[in-house]
């Protein structure tokens, strides 16, 4: 294989050789160029519900961006020493639908470098996408999901490529969302890559599925993910109690997935049971479920599955063949060397029987020894190892260009002079 390859490590940080675009964990995301102090200042005079409310005094141009090169304030740091249980992960599609519904702040980009914030939800009946506050009429301030043509990646319309920031916004926060007849682009920047990731993925749903979203997420996913983890739960009470120890629960997500550990596992458990000021150690189906849904779903990963699925939800062996050769540089890829991968990297017997690939299968098979960085061929020894060991060695140089003391001495061309005279097949050549 050649070109760029995808490869996740088990701990959950993304290793890239080529083209690959999405941040592993860990990675800071860049973004807009950020607001100027005066701007700042009145932007933080208002809160989320007094946006919604329409109290007065909501700040509307003064959001415009006027200098971009001054800083925000430095914000004072926080510790927690343990995450909170309301604190979701992006696990699936209904996520990212949850969250647009409760809504995020964007910056709206429009001509003559000029950007705006503006606090973007969509309804809760999913038929319209709004933002606030605005100077236009609140009619007049939503885009409906019916209209919308296209959601468009990156910086990748004429808004965006005339703007005059265009260099200090990151592509991997910038989406567009194209609508209307006259195909109009609303273009927005995103605080980092997994809100804009949340935003595209949902808005694709909604346009492919309309009210019918939701109902079409439960029929997919859940499904079958849901299915073979009830299966393997129901394989764990053996005397179908409906409910298992947590030291057993725990350690069943582990042989799972062996990258997480076991105090990470066992603090999720006791956050959901503090939440729900449920005392006792046993785990219920339900809650097995949802941890494991938390735990065991890496968004980086799921935003790259939804690229290439079809069917939002998975992947089958032409959407996996997409991936392989678009994404893995792959050559010659069938649906048949598709299908052999997800028959050894799919767990849930239903996905085998189907030819789909789940989202836990997918990041089974990216942190597998099929998609290390690594070339297995250089694992090999190639050359004739059983020569005398002075064989193997040339006569080198080390810091050619010092010429007396290894700290303080000077640097001078003499001494290459100096070591090619002497037979030397190796100078070392340090450039400042």
């Amino acid at each position: 294989s050649g070109g760029g390859r995808c490869r996740f490590d088990s701990a959950g940080s993304r290793v890239s050789n080529g083209d690959c675009t999405l941040a592993g964990a860990g990675e800071e995301p860049g973004s807009a160029p950020p607001a100027s102090p005066e701007s700042s200042s009145k932007e933080k005079g208002f809160s989320t519900s007094q946006q919604r409310e329409g109290k007065p005094g909501i700040p509307r141009r003064s959001s415009i961006i006027k200098d971009g090169t001054k800083q925000k304030r430095e914000r004072k740091k926080t510790v927690s020493f343990s995450s909170m249980p309301t604190e979701k992960k992006i696990s699936g599609a209904s996520d990212c639908i949850t969250a647009m519904v409760e809504g995020s702040e964007l910056k709206k980009i429009r001509s003559n470098s000029r950007v705006y914030h503006r606090y973007f939800l969509l309804d809760a009946d999913m038929q319209s996408l709004r933002w606030e506050p605005s100077k236009k009429d609140s009619e007049k301030a939503k885009i409906d999901i019916k209209s919308i043509k296209e959601v468009r990646t990156g910086k990748n319309t004429d808004i965006f490529r005339s703007n005059g920031i265009y260099d200090q916004i990151s592509e991997d926060c910038a989406f567009s969302i194209i609508y209307g007849e006259n195909y109009e682009s609303l273009d927005l920047v995103a605080n980092s890559a997994d809100i804009a990731n949340i935003w595209v993925t949902g808005l694709r749903y909604l346009i492919s599925y309309g009210k019918h979203t939701l109902d079409m997420i439960e029929s997919t996913q859940d499904n079958m993910r849901t299915s073979w983890l009830s299966q393997m739960f129901s394989e764990s009470d053996v005397e179908n109690l409906g409910h298992i120890p947590l030291c057993n629960a725990v350690q069943f997500i582990k042989d799972l997935n062996p990258g997480l550990k076991n105090n990470k596992i066992e603090l999720k458990f006791k956050e959901l049971h503090r939440s729900k000021e449920k005392t006792g150690t046993e785990v219920t189906k339900e809650e097995f479920i949802e941890v494991f849904h938390e735990l065991c779903t890496r968004p980086e990963i799921y935003f790259l599955l939804v690229q290439f699925s079809s069917n939002k939800e998975f992947l089958d062996t032409k959407d996996l063949m997409m991936f392989l050769e678009a994404e893995q540089g792959m050559a010659h890829v069938t649906e048949e060397i598709s299908l052999e991968i997800i028959q050894k990297y799919e767990p849930a017997k239903e996905g085998q029987e189907k030819g789909c690939l789940s989202i836990d299968g997918f990041t089974n098979y990216l942190t597998s020894p099929d998609c290390h960085i690594f070339d297995p061929e250089h694992k090999k020894v190639c050359q004739d190892m059983k020569q005398p060991l002075s064989h193997y060695f040339i006569n080198s140089s080390h810091n050619t260009y010092l010429i007396e003391d290894q700290f303080r001495g000077p640097s001078d061309i003499t001494g290459y002079i100096r070591a090619l005279k002497i037979g030397c097949r190796r100078v070392e050549l340090d450039v400042w």
